[in-house]
């Protein structure tokens, strides 16, 4: 009886709340949380976020790759991402070494795009509790993605001690999707071009919800039928809609600018390229939403519309109040080179 009482001390000094992820399910977590890894698609982004790097005890290989497409893992730093050590190659529903796991001793593990299934054998084989975030269903997506990135960002504060950095956050991205929607550019079209999705593509590769045009109102005409979030779009369609803006993702640049070489007949056509509306936007998806990019693809989009927008400030802005560390961002993103429609 004395032992079944000191185990049930030890428990309740041990682990200390029960909260509901992301998933709806019920973890247990430590008393104290000190020192934690993120696995999956996005997660180690919302730990940056809420500005709780410095717990971190390994890294995804996957984070090292292409770091200056992925605003997180620029804020990080090559010397930083290259001191922690590897737990697995990184990418959805890929389970880390549970090994490694175990010997890193983290008091929580961080997750996003992994299943409950995937989760309860890591916590069963390594006794870490998981704790699971979200971007939505899918990539990409929907302004109500934004909700549950919101919701994920809260959750992560509560239970890491960061609660008033994760509020301003929120309340931040609350106020600059108020301050987009009073733009009005509802009755505006443009195509979105570049789109990464698990990997770099060209002009075609487009989404029906691209969440800087749904924060402004403005259509995408390529894809308004489209039955599903993705989508690559045949040519023919691009110029037969022809539309007068496009803005391309930095993500697809050197293979949209190998198919220009290859095919400027193609681009020249092009309404837009005619008029000199083709325009670089900050890289959208890689390894899930950069999400900072989204609230600043909407200011440089609705600048090109003509609304009096100092890009610079509005970027140094936003980067400020999602990152603690973001003057190397300002300076590997602005200014942004227009596209140009001569032959390169």
């Amino acid at each position: 009886m004395k032992t079944f009482l000191t185990l049930i001390l030890f428990i309740t000094f041990v682990f200390s709340a029960t909260v509901k992820d992301m998933q709806n399910r019920e973890v247990t977590l430590p008393k104290e949380i000190k020192k934690i890894v993120a696995i999956g698609p996005g997660a180690l982004r919302l730990v940056v976020i809420a500005d709780a790097s410095d717990m971190l005890v390994g890294i995804e290989k996957i984070e090292h790759k292409a770091i200056k497409f992925s605003e997180y893992r620029t804020v990080l730093g090559k010397e930083k991402i290259s001191s922690l050590p590897i737990i697995g190659v990184g990418g959805p529903n890929k389970l880390p070494n549970l090994e490694t796991l175990i010997s890193l001793k983290p008091d929580l593990i961080i997750s996003s795009f992994i299943g409950k299934k995937e989760l309860d054998l890591i916590t069963q084989k390594t006794g870490i509790p998981t704790l699971s975030l979200s971007y939505g269903l899918g990539y990409g997506g929907a302004k109500s993605k934004l909700k549950a990135i919101k919701q994920s960002l809260l959750l992560l504060g509560k239970t890491l001690n960061k609660e008033e950095r994760t509020k301003q956050i929120v309340d931040f991205m609350n106020l600059q999707e108020n301050e987009l929607k009073k733009l009005n550019l509802q009755n505006k079209e443009a195509y979105i071009g570049g789109i990464g999705f698990k990997g770099a593509h060209g002009i075609t590769s487009s989404e029906k919800h691209y969440m800087s045009f749904e924060l402004l109102g403005v259509k995408n005409p390529l894809t308004q039928n489209a039955k599903t979030n993705h989508i690559i779009i045949q040519e023919e369609s691009l110029l037969l809609k022809n539309p007068e803006y496009i803005f391309l993702d930095l993500f697809g640049k050197k293979i949209i600018e190998e198919n220009f070489k290859s095919k400027p007949d193609f681009f020249t056509s092009l309404k837009a390229c005619q008029k000199s509306n083709i325009y670089w936007l900050l890289p959208y998806n890689f390894y899930n939403t950069n999400v900072a990019n989204v609230y600043i693809n909407s200011w440089i989009i609705a600048s090109n519309f003509g609304k009096n927008v100092n890009i610079e400030e509005k970027m140094k802005t936003i980067y400020d109040k999602f990152y603690t560390k973001s003057n190397k961002l300002i300076k590997t993103r602005y200014p942004l080179k227009k596209f140009s429609c001569t032959n390169k």
